[in-house]
């Protein structure tokens, strides 16, 4: 089991909620939360299936007994939720469906992901590939880092999704579901009495990962900031527990906080625009130390706000007629 120990939350319901710690990447960490209430119980997320995750999953169900006098077995499951169609999140199924026959539930804009998962990573590299290019990567770069993208995501295997999430649902008369694209098409928020569970949607000191809508539709900027209004105005919520990083304690104040930091991004690439810039000299520019996975992460970061910015008119192709001549030509923009 991870070094960290399972927490306890109980909403004002009496429903008890256990924070599950797991490596999902050698530096990343993530939480899973098993909800009991009553007879009831729902896994939510399970980890990447990677590395230590699937073992710290299996001992965290195992610690419930010792650590909290919680004995739950996973015949007992009633419900498995998947937040999100991120690997990191859902990754582990494979293995759980080997422990329980308990019906997952997902939103439906994620859903093609888990049963059509191959097909979905095979058309995802296609258009990671020709995003890459057009933001003016090297052949040799593009492989390299596209070889990369498929290394964590390879093992996972397609299986049958028993229901489907939509926004307003009453999920087993338990959680509110509530629909929060931006960071994943299909990403939820799930509504517990005074507890709110956020996944990656508001996290606290830790950077939300945001691509172009022209890479996965339902993602970007636009969609987030839109998703983050939406969350701001629910009432009644206490704590906020998300896929990483720390309990948020004023939800409020995390949303004003986030939304300050991504309109600080938004001027802060506008303002490099004063000269024109591929999306690969932007990245470079806005982040001169990155390498690596953090580089292809970095890369589309930049495109989400390239994006954003060129749809509200802010920005000009400053190569048009290059672009225009051929497909292999690299837009370079400029604030308009």
């Amino acid at each position: 089991m991870s070094d960290e120990p399972i927490t306890r939350f109980t909403s004002a319901g009496g429903v008890r909620v256990y924070r599950m710690p797991l490596q999902v990447f050698p530096s990343l960490r993530a939480y899973a939360h098993l909800v009991i209430a009553g007879d009831y119980v729902a896994l939510i997320d399970v980890g990447s299936g990677q590395g230590p995750s699937n073992d710290q999953l299996r001992a965290n169900f195992t610690a419930l007994s010792a650590e909290w006098g919680e004995r739950v077995s996973w015949s007992d499951l009633d419900r498995i939720i998947i937040t999100h169609a991120h690997i990191d999140h859902h990754g582990g199924l494979n293995m759980v469906r080997q422990l329980t026959s308990a019906p997952i539930a997902i939103h439906e804009l994620d859903r093609r992901v888990l049963i059509h998962y191959e097909e979905r990573l095979a058309m995802s590299r296609f258009k990671l590939s020709v995003f890459l290019r057009h933001a003016g990567l090297s052949e040799e770069h593009r492989n390299r880092l596209l070889a990369m993208y498929g290394h964590s995501k390879d093992g996972f295997q397609s299986l049958p999704v028993e229901d489907l999430l939509k926004d307003g649902d009453q999920l087993d008369q338990i959680f509110r579901v509530i629909h929060v694209p931006g960071h994943c098409p299909g990403q939820v928020c799930l509504q517990l009495d005074d507890l709110l569970l956020t996944a990656d949607h508001v996290l606290p000191g830790v950077a939300v990962f945001l691509s172009p809508e022209a890479l996965t539709a339902s993602t970007g900027v636009d969609h987030y900031l839109q998703s983050l209004r939406k969350v701001a105005a629910l009432t009644g919520v206490r704590l906020a527990l998300g896929g990483h990083g720390r309990p948020v304690h004023d939800l409020g104040a995390a949303i004003k906080r986030i939304e300050a930091t991504q309109e600080q991004r938004i001027a802060r690439i506008y303002e490099a625009c004063n000269e024109p810039h591929s999306i690969a000299e932007l990245t470079a520019l806005l982040y001169p130390e990155i390498s690596n996975y953090d580089e292809l992460l970095a890369l589309q970061k930049v495109g989400a706000y390239i994006e954003y910015l060129d749809q509200r008119g802010m920005l000009a192709i400053d190569n048009l007629g290059e672009v225009a001549a051929s497909e292999e030509g690299v837009p370079r923009y400029r604030a308009a």
